[in-house]
């Protein structure tokens, strides 16, 4: 399988997610030997299912974001 992002050699990993909020911490996937990247069925899915249009929820400034982090 080769990567979409830079043509290098893809091979099958499992990785740990600690923050995933679904309880499973273990998942299998495809990752990238030259740059990198991770491909498993979430990351397809998202892909598949992009939004057409842009984002038009609503979005947090820089200084929102420091101020939530600092307390």
């Amino acid at each position: 399988m080769g990567c979409q992002r830079c043509n290098g050699l893809m091979i099958r990993d499992s990785f740990v997610d600690l923050r995933d909020d679904t309880g499973r911490l273990k998942f299998e996937g495809w990752r990238c030997l030259n740059c990198g990247e991770v491909v498993d069925p979430v990351v397809l899915t998202h892909r598949v299912d992009a939004p057409t249009g842009p984002y038009q929820g609503q979005t947090r400034d820089r200084r929102t974001w420091e101020r939530l982090v600092a307390v």
